[in-house]
């Protein structure tokens, strides 16, 4: 998944199936590039299971490294990046709601990734799920400063999430 700045799909999120993993990988790095423009460089947050993943530790710690150095060889991971964090229960359940009402398909039978994707993108951890939910919604009605009737309108829309 590649978004722009106003949060738009520039690629929209599929599942790969994968047999060569480095190749597909600069593949899909290549046409990130390609479809960013110069004037906004590309930042990449990722999510991979590296920790506390009993079945396939090694597996995942080198495809952990095989995607950092990839990133980082090409100026793509800025150097502070931390990983992200899926949500969890209540607050995916929120988070879920919120962009299926912000038009985001979620519900669609083998679509139940694009939230974490989407979580990832706007870096929603457990305390910040309001300010992405909030960015989200900025960015869908195109507000760029919040007056009094915006901030009511989204205390409306969270209160019934």
């Amino acid at each position: 998944m590649l978004l722009d700045a106003k949060l738009e799909y520039l690629i929209f999120p599929k599942q790969l199936q994968v047999s060569h993993i480095q190749q597909t990988l600069v593949a899909i790095l290549d046409e990130m590039q390609s479809l960013c423009p110069a004037t906004h460089p590309l930042k990449v947050h990722f999510k991979s299971i590296n920790v506390h993943y009993g079945g396939h530790r090694q597996d995942s710690a080198r495809f952990h490294s095989l995607i950092r150095r990839l990133l980082t060889r090409r100026g793509l991971l800025a150097p502070d990046s931390r990983m992200a964090y899926l949500l969890k229960k209540d607050e995916l359940k929120r988070f879920k709601q919120a962009l299926y009402w912000l038009d985001i398909d979620t519900r669609t039978r083998g679509c139940a990734f694009v939230a974490h994707l989407w979580a990832i993108a706007l870096k929603a951890t457990r305390s910040r799920v309001e300010l992405a939910i909030r960015q989200l919604w900025k960015a869908r009605y195109g507000i760029q400063r919040m007056s009094n009737h915006d901030k009511e309108r989204f205390a409306e829309f969270y209160a019934h999430l």
